[in-house]
């Protein structure tokens, strides 16, 4: 008896949860000009069209729902008036759904046999390999950092601008402090954003004259200036240099995965959509190519002439 009963419940349960489902799949929550989007239409939409990796937080977001229902409406509503005009045609129409799902099936079948063979590869001995084949790539050139001094030219009378140059000069001789010079009299943002200083940079980096005279700094503390450039007159101290050195294997490991990875995965997909190429290179080669060509001209041209008004 308690078996029957247990039995019934089971079953009863397995009902509701099925008509539960039915209800909610025949559910429509947006109706308007004979249009109807219900809910599970809504919801595969969602999914197909939003980040699958942040699918909460992007539906979660303020009419992020709503945009879904306008753009479901909106497709709808322009299928069903598009289909009773002479936009496509029933062919065309039959030709690109079965375009679009073979299309959509040879994109997974490459993604899943990609995936499969990447699976087996060593990456980080691949990157090392690599790393060893290219390793003189991988150099860090030559770098310094400095502080300098503007005394711009632009927009300034040139007399004041020689006055101010002269002026600068005479307190960098007399001794005084640089980074109270640059404090009052540079032009240049960097002064009231980080003292002036322009942090590490190459000799491709600045203006040819500027990376000139930074480059020829030595020692930390040396000075040198006016350098001229479009913007004015630079005086220039170095803080530190930094020489060319060769990139260790674990400072370039990680984008070095990444850029082998992205490489692999072309190769692996040419491969792939090469083992069935090359099935019906006989076929091909029996082939008349002109002939089929001329063939391909005359139904184009047949078309346009069926397509154009009488």
């Amino acid at each position: 008896m308690m078996t029957t009963v247990r039995r019934s419940t089971f079953f009863l349960a397995l009902l509701l949860v099925q008509l539960i489902a039915v209800a909610r799949a025949d559910t429509v929550i947006l109706s308007r000009e004979g249009i109807n989007v219900t809910f599970d239409e809504a919801y595969a939409y969602s999914v197909r069209h939003t980040n699958p990796s942040a699918y909460e937080a992007s539906i979660s977001r303020p009419q992020a729902t709503y945009r879904v229902l306008e753009n479901l409406y909106v497709l709808k509503r322009v299928k069903a008036i598009a289909e009773q005009s002479s936009v496509m045609s029933p062919g065309e129409r039959e030709y690109l759904v079965e375009d679009i799902y073979r299309r959509t099936l040879l994109e997974r079948y490459l993604s899943d046999g990609i995936s499969q063979r990447m699976a087996a590869i060593d990456w980080e001995g691949l990157a090392a390999a690599e790393y060893a084949k290219r390793k003189g790539e991988f150099v860090r050139p030559e770098e310094v950092r400095v502080e300098h001094l503007l005394v711009g030219i632009e927009e300034v009378p040139f007399d004041e601008f020689v006055s101010k140059v002269t002026t600068v000069r005479s307190l960098i001789q007399s001794g005084a402090d640089f980074q109270d010079l640059i404090s009052t009299y540079s032009d240049d943002p960097s002064a009231e954003r980080n003292g002036g200083d322009l942090g590490f940079f190459t000799r491709q980096r600045m203006q040819p004259t500027f990376s000139v005279a930074a480059f020829s700094l030595i020692e930390p503390g040396d000075m040198t200036g006016p350098v001229m450039t479009r913007f004015g007159a630079h005086f220039i101290r170095l803080i530190e240099r930094r020489p060319e050195e060769t990139m260790t294997f674990e400072s370039v490991s990680a984008a070095l995965i990444k850029e082998v990875k992205k490489s692999t995965e072309a190769r692996l997909r040419e491969e792939l959509l090469s083992e069935f190429r090359a099935e019906i290179e006989p076929n091909l080669a029996e082939i008349d190519e002109a002939a089929l060509v001329m063939k391909f001209i005359e139904a184009h041209t047949a078309e346009l002439t069926s397509d154009a008004p009488n």
